[in-house]
């Protein structure tokens, strides 16, 4: 064995032997890490997993208290499989597992969370805890997974299969009318079937709020909403950008921007977009209305756990309806148009994320010949379903319409907006 695999196998028994408290709740939730305080009402238990949490003496099952390892030098290696303790914990499994109603995930911790299974796509499962609420959770953290019901799952260059489903380290097995084993890097997606298709579904709404009285009034106001539906093979993603602002009672910004594409994964790399849509609304900028609609293909140039971009492109065609024009002008615009987006995704940290879409449209000179919509966005989890959005959004026409007094609106229109985001 090569030195580096030595000295990895050291820090893994170092790892695995630190102490560490074990709390099983009454539900058969299973938590690893370290009681930080306990009274006669309740245990504050600091895990792994959900951070900093409060449960109620009368919800916990058993408590374990760790002895004392003694943390073993790094030349001598040896498998931890001789801490009971530790080995009991990974290999200890919830009672009528697979067998009871609910989801299983069992984290790479030993940590072991009981509840409903949303969805797992692009790398991640989206899990309900039955404590710990909605967690997204890395595919790559993830040690075993068990459904309680039958799923949907998807395997690149295999039609969707039925069944139950168990993830256990490298194999994906699917239980039913179809029977079927493959590798966990083949794994496409697996979302809930039957009557839960509220399960399929996924949201956010983030709001941000200036208000400033005075020697000047100004209110600024800018909102943003997202709903998804997965399932393992399709994504259906609907977004709303919204910006309104007022100085001493004029308007100086109001525009709405709605956007709705549904894509289906053909393999591992590309997909098609049967459906893209785009309503758009300015009238400071002189677009009363703008609908877009088309069709793309697209690529995932890197579909990693903690990095994703995806690009497209296809034709489209346009409708504009102006404000004002000048006399000699129609009011109204229809073109052929060609549509290009990219969705660029990156981990920073764990709870810090940097977000950047694109949209580019080429359509006749009469329509503008050239628009962008480009959104750079840090994403910053303050709690499980709270975040701190930061977002700097510039939109960009080449040509814009004269308004009736041959007043022609600016280019690019930039916005820097600060909100809070609640997912669902």
């Amino acid at each position: 064995m090569r030195p580096r695999q030595w000295l990895a196998l050291a820090l893994v028994a170092i790892t695995l032997t630190l102490p560490a408290d074990v709390l099983i709740g009454k539900n058969g939730e299973r938590f690893i890490g370290k009681v930080v305080e306990e009274t006669a009402e309740a245990f504050v238990f600091e895990s792994e997993i959900g951070g900093r949490i409060t449960i109620r003496r009368d919800q916990v099952l058993e408590l374990q208290h760790s002895p004392a390892a003694e943390i073993p030098k790094v030349p001598a290696v040896t498998v931890p499989a001789t801490n009971s303790f530790v080995a009991g914990n990974l290999l200890w499994q919830p009672p009528n597992l697979g067998q009871d109603g609910f989801d299983w995930v069992q984290l790479k911790s030993g940590e072991w969370l009981k509840g409903w299974m949303r969805y797992v796509q692009d790398k991640k499962v989206e899990f309900d805890s039955e404590k710990l609420d909605v967690l997204s959770l890395k595919l790559k953290d993830v040690r075993q997974l068990y459904t309680g019901q039958p799923m949907f799952t998807k395997f690149d260059g295999h039609d969707p299969v039925y069944g139950s489903v168990v993830l256990s380290n490298d194999v994906v097995e699917v239980i039913g009318p179809e029977q079927l084993s493959l590798s966990r890097a083949e794994l496409t997606g697996i979302t809930p079937g039957g009557e839960r298709e509220i399960s399929l579904w996924s949201g956010k709404l983030t709001a941000g709020v200036n208000i400033q009285t005075g020697n000047t009034r100004q209110t600024t106001l800018n909102s943003s909403a997202e709903l998804a539906r997965r399932t393992p093979n399709s994504q259906l993603l609907v977004n709303y950008l919204g910006n309104y602002s007022e100085v001493n009672g004029t308007e100086n910004t109001h525009n709405h921007r709605v956007t709705a594409n549904y894509d289906l994964r053909v393999n591992r790399d590309w997909f098609v977009r049967p459906v893209q849509l785009e309503y758009y609304r300015d009238p400071l900028a002189n677009i009363e209305h703008r609908g877009t609609a088309g069709v793309a293909a697209g690529y995932y140039i890197f579909d990693h756990d903690t990095l994703e971009w995806m690009v497209s492109a296809g034709p489209a065609y346009q409708y504009s309806q102006f404000s004002t024009v000048e006399a000699d002008r129609a009011d109204t615009v229809s073109t052929l148009a060609g549509v290009f987006q990219s969705r660029f995704k990156t981990d920073i940290t764990d709870r810090l994320k940097f977000i950047q879409t694109f949209s580019a449209n080429l359509m006749n000179p009469e329509a503008g010949l050239y628009s962008h919509h480009a959104v750079s966005t840090l994403e910053f989890e303050i709690k499980r379903h709270l975040n701190l959005d930061l977002s700097f959004v510039w939109d960009y026409l080449q040509k814009p319409q004269p308004r009736d007094d041959g007043e022609v609106p600016q280019h690019g229109d930039f916005h820097l907006n600060l909100g809070v985001g609640v997912r669902f």
